[in-house]
């Protein structure tokens, strides 16, 4: 292979991972600006119809093949599952929790996914280092969201919306189990790209039979909230997205998985360096105890694991799992 070739794909594989890493990982403080003008739901869908609607066109243009049947259906569900439900979860999560404790929160992907394939018909039993992980997992979880956590500001945080992205990182998980299992589109941009615009639609819909629609006000959205938006959309989903998929097609699985690590430490250094999010001793223990389970989980064989290591993407991110719907 010529040398000038070697070294384009080595730029585009630097600039792919500078995406997973660092925008994946600025989306969840961006959102608070986004939020700050545009009701939650709201802003979650049309992040994610935007999004949907640019990688259709894209997946379109390179001749990938409409899905039918149960393609459609399946991709539409997955949709819903994980960028919908999680990205939601997400949003949520940020309008009351500080955004570095969400995309910790959310790097526990890996975690329940262990524990759900755990479970059911077609269970596999985590091994001893999976085990290790899930409970110091558990403890990081219990760390995070007990009682006297700070929030921004030092404001003391509310459990119960620790929780919520919590639960969307479940979602997430099982929907990526079963996205394994379901017959999908060949084009894995076709399929995401169905997926999230479905998400989108279904998000838009919620939030106006919660009369989002009458409590927005489209003169009084400042650009800031504009502007996040945007970058939510084009730079979170799209390019985040279309790196992702490269990385997978030129870097061992394991690699691309770094980004689960990565994120959570950009989310927390720009909520408390931009967002005026507090880093307390707690915080700090809990964040290398989740970390660390993480990196066990994804270390652990994926006999004893039950999913690829990399099959959970950042829910900031609006990606797909890797056997991408």
């Amino acid at each position: 292979m010529p040398e000038r070739v070697v070294r384009h794909e080595r730029l585009l594989v630097a600039l792919s991972f500078a995406c997973i890493w660092f925008i994946w990982g600025s989306t969840f403080l961006v959102i608070r600006y986004a939020i700050a003008d545009i009701p939650p739901l709201l802003m979650c869908g049309l992040r994610l119809l935007i999004a949907g609607v640019l990688l259709l066109v894209v997946a379109a243009a390179s001749g990938a093949r409409w899905p039918r049947g149960a393609e459609w259906r399946n991709a539409a569900l997955i949709g819903v599952l994980l960028p919908g439900i999680g990205n939601a979860a997400v949003t949520l999560g940020v309008a009351h929790v500080p955004s570095g404790l969400v995309a910790l929160l959310v790097a526990t992907i890996p975690l329940w996914m262990a524990l759900l394939a755990s479970l059911g018909r077609d269970a596999a039993p985590p091994g001893t280092q999976a085990l290790s992980g899930l409970a110091l997992g558990f403890v990081g979880i219990a760390l995070l969201i007990g009682p006297g956590v700070a929030g921004s500001h030092d404001a003391p945080i509310q459990p119960v919306w620790a929780l919520v992205p919590v639960l969307g990182s479940l979602s997430w998980a099982w929907g990526s189990l079963w996205s394994r299992r379901a017959a999908l589109p060949r084009s894995p941009l076709m399929s995401t790209a169905i997926g999230l615009a479905v998400a989108g639609l279904a998000l838009l819909l919620l939030s106006a039979g919660m009369g989002d629609l009458g409590r927005w006000s489209i003169a009084a959205t400042r650009p800031p909230a504009w502007l996040a938006l945007g970058y939510l959309a084009v730079f979170g989903s799209v390019f985040g997205f279309g790196a992702y998929l490269y990385l997978l097609r030129h870097v061992p699985p394991a690699i691309v998985a770094t980004y689960a690590f990565v994120n959570p430490v950009v989310a927390m250094a720009l909520g408390w360096a931009i967002g005026g999010e507090s880093l307390t001793p707690r915080t700090l223990t809990a964040a290398a105890v989740v970390l660390a389970a993480v990196v066990t989980i994804t270390t652990a064989r994926p006999a004893a694991r039950g999913a690829p290591a990399h099959a959970g993407a950042g829910a900031g991110a609006g990606a797909m799992p890797a056997r991408r719907p």
